[in-house]
């Protein structure tokens, strides 16, 4: 979990969301905020894959993914706690 926010697929994370929202313009907004890039050494980076850290948006969009694994998790019949600090 120690490296979830930089290992998010983009393409998953965005079906997800898609089955929650239907606002298209939201949806666009949520791509590009995704695919924005990073400052690496005063250069400006494209990110083809995880989750700005420190969003407004980050902890709603990783309890969208991992509500799928929390699910998968309960399935199988395993007990567990989530939780940030």
């Amino acid at each position: 979990m120690e490296k979830f926010f930089d290992t998010v697929n983009h393409d998953v994370l965005m079906a997800l969301v898609a089955k929650r929202v239907k606002n298209k313009a939201v949806l666009k907004l949520l791509g590009r905020l995704l695919r924005a890039g990073v400052m690496v050494d005063g250069r400006l980076q494209p990110t083809q894959i995880g989750v700005p850290q420190g969003s407004a948006v980050s902890p709603i969009l990783s309890n969208i993914l991992l509500d799928v694994l929390d699910k998968e998790l309960e399935k199988r019949g395993h007990k567990f706690i989530r939780y940030a600090c």
